[in-house]
């Protein structure tokens, strides 16, 4: 049962998170400043990643474990800047959150079939290409 949930907990979490994202980012997107409340946004997230780090890992050294930092966390925070601000800017264009999410999201699976298959190899059989075909169906009748 605990490899289950140790399967399951982070997909959970990832939904829960992401609704309250979407609502929240919603919401932003029709304040003067949205950037100036996602910089708001990621001092909480720092504040929070500090205190995480403190319970998680009492042993460690905070600014050990920061300095020098990965390059990837440097793009990660480049590409979250850029999710967050696309997202916000999205809805204060008008797209609804029922469509800007779904067609952002089926654009970047489709991108990330590519990057797996030409980055790592990985391949989809049959069953899958199907899948993907349906659920390319299923956002068309969803978007139209």
């Amino acid at each position: 049962m605990s490899s289950v949930f140790a399967l399951w907990w982070p997909v959970f979490l990832m939904v829960f998170a992401d609704v309250f994202y979407q609502v929240c980012a919603r919401r932003l997107s029709s304040r003067k400043s949205p950037l100036a409340a996602l910089g708001m946004t990621y001092l909480v997230s720092a504040f929070l990643c500090a205190v995480l780090f403190e319970c998680l890992v009492p042993e460690g050294h905070i600014l050990q474990a920061v300095f020098p930092p990965h390059p990837a966390a440097l793009i990660v925070g480049l590409a979250i800047t850029g999710l967050e601000v696309g997202s916000i800017y999205m809805y204060r264009v008008g797209w609804t959150m029922n469509i800007g999410f779904l067609v952002y999201t089926a654009l970047s699976i489709v991108t990330l079939l590519a990057v797996g298959h030409w980055l790592y190899g990985e391949s989809l059989n049959g069953l899958q290409y199907l899948g993907v075909f349906l659920a390319a169906a299923g956002m068309f009748c969803i978007v139209r």
